[in-house]
């Protein structure tokens, strides 16, 4: 399998999954009987710290995601995957993981940065297609 399919696996686990720790810190802030219903807002309780931030950092990644798959999905079914294409989508993988990890743990240069970086790599690709 081409590395950038392999990426584009990757990036979807990681987009399947990353909603787990919200969940967890849901769980810890709203309690289990909460989760189980309608999920209804809590008056007076919200969401904070680290789960807040993974809750933000998912939905950077649902927000950046998509541009990632048209652009494998592009350059794949046209032929154009090359060595900077497989590089680029490596470093991408590891930018959107590092970025969830900092964002979680509150390192605001780090997210910066990955995210910068994504961001960049995601157009990089994308220009690529055309």
């Amino acid at each position: 399998m081409q590395t950038e399919y392999i990426s584009l696996t990757i990036m979807t686990l990681l987009f399947l999954f990353a909603w787990l720790p919200v969940s967890i810190g849901k769980v810890k802030t709203f309690g289990g009987k909460w989760a189980n219903s309608n999920r209804d807002p809590i008056l007076g309780k919200e969401l904070t710290g680290w789960a807040a931030r993974c809750e933000r950092a998912h939905n950077n990644l649902k927000d950046n995601f998509p541009g990632f798959i048209a652009a494998i999905l592009i350059l794949g079914q046209t032929g154009q995957f090359d060595t900077g294409t497989a590089i680029a989508s490596i470093i991408y993988v590891i930018s959107r993981i590092a970025h969830y990890i900092f964002y979680g743990i509150g390192n605001v240069s780090g997210r910066a940065f990955s995210y910068i970086l994504g961001l960049f790599i995601n157009v990089y690709l994308l220009i690529k297609c055309f």
